[in-house]
């Protein structure tokens, strides 16, 4: 009787765990060309989309979002860490250092 329920919570603490690995491993191969990050950089951040309210609302919370060019946000002062969890997003495409002006 309690069988069904433990195995439907081991398939979705495996299936999210699963997730969380792979957006990792995503978020580090879009960053390994920026290696090493810096303190608080500018960065050209560009998603699958056009980025819509909850998309710059999430990128605000990471740094100084300057400007929003098509699917492509500049941002500024952003951490290494606030960075990391960008780059695991599933709708970022590509992240690249900016120059800032």
């Amino acid at each position: 009787m309690l069988r069904l329920p433990v195995l439907a919570t081991a398939v979705i603490i495996a299936l999210l765990a699963t997730y969380w690995s792979i957006a990792q491993i995503t978020a580090s191969r879009r960053l390994a060309s920026l290696e090493p990050l810096e303190a608080r950089g500018s960065y050209r951040i560009t998603l699958d989309f056009a980025p819509e309210r909850f998309h710059q609302v999430r990128l605000q919370e990471a740094g100084r979002l300057v400007e929003v060019r098509g699917s492509t946000v500049y941002m500024k002062d952003v951490t290494p860490a606030a960075l990391r969890g960008i780059a695991a997003e599933y709708w970022v495409r590509d992240v690249a250092r900016w120059n800032g002006s």
